[in-house]
């Protein structure tokens, strides 16, 4: 029996011409969900990411639930647009951050046109993913010999002669020291699953201005606070972390510094509400300022803050606002900086408790 061929790799062929010079990533959905069509800038943005995308189905690229997937599903059943905001542009082994969608009928074949407008870049994008997988993996092949060098030493170190005894206590010490360093590599290795409850964000703020207040006593730390807001829903002990990573970097920059300032602000927002994904009802948010009147960063790293080992800090690995970061992420939350000579600032977005989220 005859089967029945794919149609050939095209797009709706009154469309794709003006879609192609689209400044923004478009795709193209025939009436099967298969990709037909990416204009420059999508091929761009995922080849970046490592992913074919020309005749596969959507949710092979992005995941069956991917909500990227249901939306434009929807608009090919119920032929007419919709726009979904805040939508997580991921898929398995992937991550092209989060972004708004427009799915809307384009030509007579059903076919379904996807763009795409990037919000937040992944947390170090493509290259960021490469090192954090090269740091886990070299991490890994380092410990594997650390045990056995450490439990041989501890067999010399049960003999009579007390040189080889000192030397093999020398020896297990450089291992325990080694293996710390490796810890310090791979952080997220070490980092649990959030356990979820209802936080206080100036309980967590108060403990992140004793720590900094006590490591910079001579760093002015300022709180301008709502204490009106609303609880987040979160883990306690990660976002003290989380603020503490970008708090210290703050006091870091303006250390030493006469009139070095650090700046806790909390507020919310109104009319800002963003969902998780496109199916999840959309959350109104709190804001956590921290800012500080230091130099300002390097214009060249700013792009690459969040990537591990991004730094310009004798003797630091940059691998605290990755962890800052990725813990937010966790948390549904958003960062993002601006900087300019004179004042860095840390904007981080949590979505209120439903539980106390306002009308």
């Amino acid at each position: 029996m005859k089967g029945i061929a794919d149609p050939p790799l095209r797009f709706a062929p009154d469309a794709g011409g003006w879609l192609e010079n689209l400044p923004a990533p478009v795709l193209g959905v025939d009436s099967g969900e298969r990709v037909r069509f990416a204009n420059a800038a999508a091929a761009e943005l995922f080849a970046a990411a490592g992913r074919g995308l020309m005749g596969r189905r959507l949710e092979d690229v992005f995941g069956r639930d991917a909500p990227l997937v249901g939306l434009a599903r929807r608009a090919l059943v119920q032929e007419t647009q919709f726009v979904e905001t805040d939508v997580p542009l991921t898929g398995p082994g992937f991550s092209l951050g989060r972004g708004d969608v427009a799915a809307a009928p384009v030509g007579q074949d059903g076919y379904v046109a996807l763009v795409l407008h990037v919000l937040q870049r992944p947390r170090g994008g493509a290259r960021g993913h490469a090192q954090a997988t090269a740091a886990r993996t070299l991490a890994h092949e380092v410990r594997n010999p650390l045990a056995g060098i450490r439990a041989a030493a501890q067999l010399i170190a049960r003999g009579d002669d007390p040189d080889a005894t000192a030397l093999a206590t020398l020896i297990c010490d450089e291992v325990d020291r080694i293996r710390r360093l490796t810890d310090r590599i791979d952080p997220l290795d070490q980092l649990h699953p959030p356990t979820f409850g209802s936080v206080n964000i100036h309980q967590a703020l108060e403990r992140v201005r004793r720590i900094v207040a006590s490591s910079f006593p001579d760093v002015m730390i300022r709180e301008r606070y709502d204490p009106s807001l609303p609880h987040v829903r979160g883990d306690l002990d990660q976002l003290i972390q989380a603020l503490l990573n970008i708090a210290k970097n703050a006091a870091e920059a303006v250390n030493g510094q006469v009139d070095g300032e650090v700046a806790l602000t909390t507020s919310f927002r109104p009319g800002v509400r963003i969902r998780a994904a496109a199916t999840a009802a959309a959350r109104p948010q709190l804001e956590v300022m921290i800012a500080d009147n230091g130099p300002g960063i390097d214009p060249g790293l700013i792009d690459r803050l969040f990537e591990p080992f991004s730094t310009t800090k004798s003797g630091g690995m940059g691998l605290g606002l990755t962890v800052a970061s990725e813990i937010l992420a966790r948390h549904d939350g958003r960062v993002e900086v601006e900087s300019t000579p004179g004042r860095t600032v840390f904007r981080i977005l949590l979505p209120i408790d439903s539980d106390e989220a306002p009308a």
